[in-house]
Formats: C-alpha cells, sequence, structure tokens
C-alpha cells in the first residue's frame, strides 16, 4: 500500500500541464496498444511485404518533412496550438483505415499520419521536458512511465477479444479496432483543447526566411555531442526502422500467433515496462543515461534472438518481456537528449532527432520489404542487430557525452523537480 499511497502523492504533486500531458498520453498508450494488428490489416487488404513497406516509408517521408518546418516554428511561437493542429489531422487516420477495403486507399492515411507526427512530435516532446529539471529527469521519467503504461495492461486484451470476436485476423476483424480508436483520440483532444495551459514564456515572431531557420537549427547543432546524437539516430532508421513493420508479422507467419497471443505479448510486454520504469528511472540517475541505453540494447538483441527462432507460445512472450525491459530503458533515451541543449532549443532538437531518423527510414523501409519478400523472413530482423549493436551503440559509448545532469535548468515550466 505505502508503494500506491506514493504513487498517489506523486501524481497530486505534478505541475497541472504535466498531469494533463500524462492523461493523454496514458489514453493514446491505450488507443495504440489496442491494436498492434495494422501490419497483419495491410497485407489482409492485399498488401505484399514490399508494398508494406513502401507505405510505411511514405508516412516517414511526410514526417521527416515537416518536423524540421514545426520543430522551428515551435520553439518561436506557442507549443499548445501547434499540438492542437497536429493532433487534429491525426484523428482522421483512424477513420480512413476503418473505410478502406484495399491496402492502396491507405495512401492518405500513411501521409497524414506522418503529417500530424511530424508536427506534434517537436512541440510535445519539448513541452513534456520542459515540466521537468535534469536533476532528477530520469527518477521523474519512470515514476510518470507507470500512469502512461498501465493502459497496456488491458489495451491489448480488449483489442484481442474484440478481433476474435469480429473474424479473427482478417480485414474485418480487425476493422472495429479502428472506429474506437477514433472515438477515444477526439476524446482526448477534446480534453487537451480545455485543460492545457499555455506555456509561459516569450515567443517570437516566425520570420518569412529559410535562412533564419537554418540559422536557429545552426545554433542547436552546436551544442555538444548534438552532432553525434543526430547522426546515431539517422543509422537508427535503417536498423530499427526496417524491421518494424514485420515483427507481429512473422510472429503470426512463422509461430502462427493468434489474436490473443499477440494481444498477451503486448500486455506483457506493457507489464514489464511498467515494472521496471520507477527502478530504471532511478538508474538512469545514479549509473548514467548512456550506460542503461546500451545494457538495454543488449537485452534487446537476446530477446529478438529468442523471438525469431524460438518455437511457440512461451518464446513469443518471454522474448516480449525482454522487449519490456528495454522499453524501460527508454527513459535513458528521452532524457539524455533533452539535456543536450537548453530549453528553448527543445523543439528544434526533438525535430532533429526525429527528422534524422525518418530521413533514412524512407529507403529503409523499402528495403526491409525487399529482404522481407525476395531474400529471407529473417532478413530484415538480421540487419537491424548489426547494425545497431556494432555501429549505433559505439557511436553513443564514444561519441556522445554523457553530460552533467546535475545542471541547473535555464528554465523549467512549472517548476516540477521532485
Amino acid at each position: 500500500m505505502g508503494g500506491v499511497s506514493d504513487l498517489v502523492a506523486f501524481l497530486r504533486g505534478m505541475p497541472s500541464n504535466l498531469r494533463v500531458m500524462v492523461a493523454r498520453s496514458s489514453v493514446t498508450s491505450f488507443v495504440y496498444n489496442l491494436n498492434p494488428y495494422s501490419s497483419l490489416y495491410i497485407i489482409a487488404l492485399g498488401a505484399t511485404g514490399t508494398q508494406l513497406g513502401l507505405l510505411n516509408s511514405l508516412s516517414l517521408a511526410m514526417s521527416m518533412t515537416f518536423t524540421l518546418l514545426t520543430g522551428w516554428v515551435s520553439d518561436r511561437t506557442e507549443r499548445k496550438a501547434v499540438f492542437l493542429i497536429g493532433s487534429f489531422i491525426a484523428l482522421l487516420v483512424p477513420l480512413i483505415y476503418g473505410a478502406a477495403w484495399s491496402w492502396t486507399l491507405l495512401l492518405p492515411a500513411f501521409a497524414l499520419g506522418g503529417l500530424a507526427d511530424g508536427i506534434i512530435q517537436p512541440a510535445w516532446g519539448a513541452m513534456y521536458a520542459n515540466s521537468v529539471s535534469n536533476r532528477k529527469r530520469g527518477t521523474v521519467y519512470g515514476l510518470v512511465n507507470v500512469f502512461v503504461l498501465i493502459p497496456i495492461l488491458f489495451a491489448g486484451l480488449i483489442g484481442g477479444v474484440i478481433v476474435s470476436s469480429s473474424g479473427g485476423l482478417t480485414a474485418v476483424g480487425i476493422r472495429p479496432l479502428y472506429w474506437l480508436q477514433f472515438v477515444l483520440l477526439v476524446t482526448t483532444w477534446l480534453f487537451v483543447l480545455r485543460y492545457l495551459k499555455k506555456e509561459e514564456r516569450p515567443t517570437r515572431a516566425v520570420p518569412r526566411s529559410l535562412r533564419v531557420m537554418i540559422d536557429d537549427y545552426r545554433g542547436v547543432l552546436g551544442s555538444e555531442g548534438v552532432r553525434s546524437w543526430v547522426l546515431m539516430k539517422s543509422l537508427g532508421s535503417i536498423s530499427i526502422g526496417m524491421a518494424g513493420p514485420f515483427w507481429m508479422v512473422y510472429a503470426a507467419t512463422v509461430h502462427g500467433a493468434s489474436a490473443m497471443i499477440i494481444a498477451y505479448m503486448v500486455t506483457v510486454r506493457g507489464a514489464t515496462q511498467i515494472m521496471c520504469s520507477p527502478y530504471m528511472g532511478r538508474m538512469v540517475d545514479y549509473v548514467g543515461r548512456k550506460r542503461v541505453i546500451i545494457a538495454g540494447r543488449l537485452i534487446m538483441y537476446a530477446a529478438t534472438v529468442i523471438f525469431l527462432l524460438g518455437g511457440g507460445v512461451l518464446s513469443l512472450i518471454f522474448s516480449w518481456i525482454l522487449m519490456g525491459v528495454n522499453d524501460a530503458t527508454g527513459i535513458a533515451w528521452s532524457a539524455k537528449e533533452a539535456e543536450l541543449v537548453t530549453s528553448d532549443k527543445r523543439s528544434r532538437m526533438t525535430a532533429l532527432s526525429n527528422g534524422a531518423f525518418n530521413a533514412l527510414a524512407v529507403p529503409a523501409s523499402i528495403l526491409g520489404g525487399f529482404l522481407w519478400d525476395r531474400v529471407s523472413l529473417l532478413a530484415p530482423f538480421i540487419v537491424m542487430v548489426i547494425i545497431d549493436g556494432c555501429v549505433r551503440m559505439p557511436m553513443i559509448h564514444f561519441l556522445v557525452p554523457e553530460g552533467n545532469r546535475n545542471a541547473i535548468d535555464d528554465e523549467v515550466d512549472e517548476g516540477f523537480s521532485p
């Protein structure tokens, strides 16, 4: 009971904006984990692995194109307004999915999804990071993750029951999830519109000059470690992005996973991340961001081997438990990225990070589909582990500074530092 009361006290002690953001993130966590079947839905509508990769590339290209612009705009203007515009566009995505009867009709959904993501992430990431000070950022992120991730415990199971009762892993069986997602996203948008307060910070006019935007981004890239971080993130798209669309397709195709088995995988992964997050957050603050990132990746590689080569339900469940442990180390990634720059540059930092990831993810998704269709079902995952383990992790170890996590923030919106 002490642990529960501590969490309740922590929630009550949050600044109002952080509580709103946590509530919104909890609902969206439920929405997206309700439906881990999107790749299977697209395949059911007639797409091949290569065509699935092409659709993902379209989304990533749109996100990359707009994230640099909106990241710059968000640092100069009101971030809440930017976020609301992006999240309104995102409402159209589940509607298009639900109405589609061919995979080609999903082209607008992927384009709008990428556009929305490119608008949302820089503004939301900056507002979230600026609500927490550096001193105990990992600890706070870890505790916040408990509230954000709790919906995963029942989202996957609810989605699995709906799909199983509606026709199984077919287009007809999966389609009802998109209607439910739309209703929940509309509710969340209205909630943020009503309760999220505007940031109390000076804003600047957005000049109609590409040179000013380039100069502003140069200011971000001049911070120590930012160039190495951005390059490392761009390589992540080749590895993680290449395999991303095929995890659940592999589980269903090779291991014969049903809708409910996939639901159990999502649930145990979320439960593991929830249990690990508070402890991982403290570890991030006391051990260091870089060590936790690299340790998490080693666990992910082990999980990938078990997932690919193991047989049966237990192997799938155990591999997803290990994935949940790695997911909890995402706290270290978020903390490290936020602390590379000051608070007034964080929308641009998020934009650079996401834009770099998405830039190479466009050809990577196509290549992943080609490897899946023409080489081997294992190929996208093998390439992922090689690039991630042999290139990206050494870059983090040798080129990205650990930094001073005890430094005083130049600005913390609402000053939350427990």
